[in-house]
């Protein structure tokens, strides 16, 4: 009689602790794989006045896994989101520096809100602007991105060609 009862229970706790939501989550998770991928590659930066936010940025590193690093040559691209308090229009320029190991970028060219562009980067919001950042190609699997503000210091971005967690002995 204990065995049957204690079968039963055990049969009882198995069978409460099955997920009924595999099926929604897995379409969710195929219908937004792209930017799931793209939150992988998704880095922020704040510079502050004593506590008191003054700019922040959000960059996606454009990179495109399957290529071999020894053949890609293509430049490093990134989606830039900015905010500056002091500056209504929030352009990157004089007053804010934008870096990749020490490299200016190539070019920076706006992007339009209604972009299709910003559909599948994580973290858009209205009031930020958001740029093409496209700097130098480099051969390096990691490098950091720089944000700098001569009177708000500087923030660095960790980015990797391969999966952090795979160049990284500690996680991050």
């Amino acid at each position: 009689m204990r065995i049957i009862i204690g079968s039963m229970t055990l049969l009882l706790l198995l069978s409460g602790c099955s997920s009924k939501t595999d099926d929604p989550l897995k379409e969710r998770f195929e219908k937004n794989k792209t930017a799931y991928r793209y939150l992988q590659k998704t880095e922020k930066a704040q510079l502050y006045d004593q506590n008191v936010t003054k700019a922040f940025l959000t960059a996606t590193y454009l990179y495109l896994p399957g290529k071999k690093l020894s053949e890609d040559k293509n430049d490093e691209a990134f989606i830039v989101g900015v905010y500056l308090e002091e500056d209504p229009l929030n352009r990157i320029g004089k007053a804010y520096l934008l870096t990749l190991d020490g490299e200016k970028p190539k070019s920076i060219q706006p992007i339009a809100k209604d972009s299709l562009s910003l559909k599948e980067i994580p973290f858009v919001t209205e009031w930020n602007s958001y740029y093409l950042v496209t700097f130098p190609h480099t051969s390096c699997k990691n490098f950091t991105l720089a944000f700098e503000s001569s009177r708000y210091g500087k923030r660095e971005m960790p980015f990797s060609k391969a999966a952090k967690y795979v160049e990284s002995p500690k996680a991050l």
